[in-house]
């Protein structure tokens, strides 16, 4: 074989072409593979913007390449034996740049076709310098040419639409190279090892040797073997002294957040975490020969591991340890950096303990704060990077940290506005659920509670005291408010002035406010006593608590600087427009929704969609899945049809305008598209297990689920879903119910010691649960994925988008009652649990 780095700009550069061969799997990168590249992509762009040219590249792995069937003299083609998935990624990123660019620089399209795309001079299929392999040729080969988005029926599809999504969001009208430097790097900083393996060589026997590998080093394996190279003398004395203290002090993944955690207190934000090694090995290539400061380093290792050991346990005798440890429920792994100097400035008697817990009180109260108002964390990272390095002794520090994230910019909340956002932000959006019970519990400390709460707990949940499926008793309750019932619901339920801490959520589930009141004078918590002595429960008893729990909050967590910050920050409709730009083709989503997601109403909502310019903004439709009448385009030249334009995307309408229900994006949906994590703390909250219920508690949750099944979805409905149930269990599986307040029942199979489900019934509709069976073998293969889709879609009246396979599609329990749906529901039941046994004995 024959190797050497390169890039995606001198792979694919002349009359050549990389042909993806069939024993090659189709194309399976989705979201999180996708995000992390873009996170890596743009580190490097923020590196071009800073002119840091000395700065490493990111290393992207390797390409094998054999001699394709058509190399010949004139033509150079070569088969894919190992990185297709990458390769085929960064070509659709190419052809999203190219159509993003074409608005404002129409010659982009030849540009970036003829250099990097296609082979122009060449005929059919070897016109393509990327030829996937079979199964993703058509879609791959829409985007190339720009007759399409990739389709909304294919990974390739969705991968491409991330890109478009990502470029939108990332354009800066005020930098007009912010898209040519991703350009730039796309093609010149992703370094590649390129692998060229002999003519005469087995392309499969390679392949199968390839994708069979074993454990490899870890980056902290790697730095330690270097380090103990460049100590050929005292290397012994290094390893008893300093390194084995540090082992002895720090489990493997500490380890390793150890060396990021040096490496951003010396470079600031140049570091990186996946390239730990690569930024040591570089410190240490300037001590080589020296073994005294060699020696110095690792003890500077030392001493930072007590830190860090600190941060990760700290120990009662410190006056922060509560503080210390908020941060470390908080997962508030971000602000180690800064933590990390305030230990050392302590340590070497620059600052006191009381010092540092202040500075602390405000890293808190940023957090808090930003989090309360739904302002998006993607640049924590930097702030506190920046911060840490940014910090002198010579200073007042805790003042220092205030002042530094003060500026508007950094969108710190001042009183005034996060009374209002407390007031009328979606609370129950925001952040991982862990983070909102943090929040409830710092408050109830404040009110002289007695009683512990213990977060750990899984039976301590967030409730809502008026429910998330409001019952027509709630709507009537609310309709005294003399504003519209249902809109009003929307409007409050998710606030935090109508969230609770609570251990009995499904005994209260969406009971009346009467029979809520009796359970909650019975809890410990004051923040419950104080809402069981309300007599009724609406908007202004909402409003009021809300007000309450901001004085508390306000007194809690201290504002910023009020002095030189300039004029308050805007709404920030960030999450706005990341959730509208992240709708797949053939989806839709309703102005409630958003609204829902973002904790706004839907009016200003739509105001705002109609005056910006918002990727994907003709995707979001009323709530009854129609065009709104005011819809225009924010282009005043821009005389399409909004409904052919839907129409070709993929949007099925019947008679009356109406978008398909299948096609729609609840608010849970999309924020499990973004990556938010209250989605998958709401996906692990529904597969907690009924180990722990007494046979009694199991009893009430059976009775309540069929009870709320046969009211919402009526007798026969019922039935079929007993007859279903039933069926699994003669089969061997077991049934899982829900303990939150909707009820709910899953028929699940216990294997390799986690719990598989495909279905999960609610009082209304049977959920399909991809965003949950996506992160589980054998369902994390997309192949699995379509598979199962394709045999659900064989009922009648049953289609399920390919865009939702990363989601929670859903058909109506009514549906069962028709023999042909519940005959191909049944069949995919047992494929499934064939499919999860078969895995299981496989693997021994």
């Amino acid at each position: 074989m024959k190797a050497n780095e390169t890039t995606l700009r001198k792979l694919i550069q002349g009359d050549q072409q990389l042909l993806v061969p069939l024993y090659q799997r189709k194309y399976t990168w989705e979201r999180p593979q996708l995000t992390q590249l873009w996170a890596d992509l743009t580190a490097q762009v923020d590196v071009l913007a800073e002119h840091r040219q000395d700065a490493p590249s990111h290393f992207m792995g390797s390409v094998v390449l054999a001699p394709g069937p058509e190399l010949a003299p004139s033509r150079s083609q070569w088969i894919v034996v190992d990185g297709q998935q990458r390769l085929t990624t960064l070509m659709l990123a190419l052809c999203a740049i190219r159509d993003h660019l074409v608005a404002e620089e129409p010659s982009a399209r030849e540009r970036i076709n003829e250099l990097h795309l296609i082979n122009k001079f060449q005929q059919g299929e070897l016109r393509y310098r990327l030829l996937p392999t079979q199964g993703d040729r058509a879609a791959f080969k829409a985007c190339v040419d720009g007759t399409s988005d990739g389709g909304s029926d294919s990974l390739i599809g969705n991968a491409y639409q991330f890109f478009r999504r990502m470029l939108k969001e990332f354009d800066d009208p005020a930098d007009p190279h912010d898209i040519a430097r991703v350009e730039s790097v796309l093609l010149d900083r992703l370094n590649l090892v390129q692998i060229l393996v002999e003519k005469d060589d087995n392309a499969f026997r390679i392949f199968e040797s390839i994708n069979n590998t074993g454990m490899r080093l870890s980056q902290v394996d790697l730095i330690r073997n270097y380090v103990f190279m460049c100590l050929p003398t005292r290397g012994q004395h290094v390893y008893d002294e300093y390194w084995k203290p540090i082992q002895d002090q720090l489990d493997a993944k500490a380890m390793e957040q150890l060396m990021y955690l040096v490496l951003v207190l010396r470079e600031g934000g140049e570091a990186q975490y996946n390239a730990v090694y690569r930024g040591h090995q570089q410190l240490l290539l300037t001590l080589s020969g020296d073994e005294r400061r060699v020696e110095a380093y690792v003890q500077d290792l030392h001493r930072r591991a007590r830190h860090l050991r600190q941060i990760l346990f700290p120990s009662e005798d410190l006056p922060f340890a509560g503080q210390l440890r908020f941060l470390k429920e908080w997962q508030a792994s971000t602000v180690y950096p800064l933590v990390m100097r305030l230990l050392e400035l302590r340590e070497d008697h620059h600052i006191d303990d009381k010092e540092v817990g202040e500075a602390l009180a405000y890293v808190e109260s940023f957090l808090v704060r930003r989090l309360i108002a739904g302002v998006t964390t993607g640049n924590l990272n930097r702030i506190f990077q920046r911060l840490a390095v940014q910090l002198v002794a010579e200073e007042e520090v805790p003042q220092a940290v205030r002042a530094a994230l003060s500026p508007a910019r950094l969108y710190w909340p001042s009183d005034e506005q996060l009374r209002e956002e407390i007031r009328s932000r979606a609370f129950y959006w925001q952040g991982r659920t862990v983070q909102q019970k943090l929040i409830l519990r710092r408050i109830e400390e404040s009110l002289g509670s007695k009683e512990r709460v213990d977060l750990a707990d899984k039976r301590i949940t967030i409730e809502h005291v008026l429910p998330q499926s409001v019952t027509a008793d709630w709507l009537s309750e609310l309709s005294h408010e003399g504003e519209d019932a249902d809109l009003l619901h929307r409007q409050l339920v998710h606030t935090l002035g109508n969230l609770t801490l609570s251990g009995y959520n499904a005994e209260l589930s969406n009971n009346s406010f009467a029979a809520k009141r009796r359970q909650l004078r019975q809890s410990g918590l004051v923040m419950n006593q104080q809402i069981a002595a309300c007599e009724r429960w609406g908007k202004a008893e909402i409003l009021a608590r809300a007000d309450r729990l901001a004085d508390h909050s306000i007194a809690i967590w201290p504002g910023p600087e009020e002095s030189g910050r300039g004029s308050a920050a805007s709404r920030d409709w960030t999450l706005l427009h990341s959730a509208v730009a992240a709708l797949p083709a053939a989806t839709w989503t309703s102005y409630s929704d958003v609204a829902e997601l973002i904790g706004s109403h839907p009016v200003p909502v739509g105001v705002h969609l109609a005056t910006v310019p918002v990727l994907n903004a003709h995707r979001v439709l009323s709530r009854s899945g129609q065009v709104s009448g005011s819809f225009r385009w924010t282009d005043p030249d821009d005389d399409r049809d909004v409904h052919e334009v839907l129409r070709a995307e993929g949007i099925v309408f019947d008679d009356a305008g109406r978008a398909s229900a299948d096609q729609h994006i609840t608010a849970r949906e999309i924020a499990e598209l973004l990556g938010l994590p209250i989605a998958a703390d709401l996906a692990e909250t529904e597969t907690a297990g009924n180990k722990s219920l007494s046979p009694q508690a199991l009893t009430s949750l059976e009775e309540r689920f069929l009870r709320q099944l046969n009211e919402a979805s009526g007798p026969q409905a019922a039935g079929a879903v007993q007859r279903l149930l039933e069926h699994w269990c003669s089969r061997g599986g077991e049934v899982q119910y829900g303990t939150s307040a909707n009820a709910s029942c899953a028929p699940i199979i216990k294997v390799g010691g986690q719990t598989m489900y495909v279905i999960r019934f609610y009082a209304k509709t049977a959920e399909i649960p991809y965003g949950v069976l996506r992160k589980r073998r054998p369902f994390d293969d997309p192949a699995l994925r379509e598979e199962l889709r394709h045999r659900l879609n064989d009922a009648p009246g049953v289609d399920i988008p390919i865009a939702k396979l990363e989601l929670y599609p859903s058909i109506k329990n009514t549906q069962l009652a028709n023999v042909a749906v519940f005959d191909v529901v049944v069949a995919a039941l047992d494929w499934f649990m064939a499919t999860v046994i078969a895995l299981d004995e496989q693997e021994g």
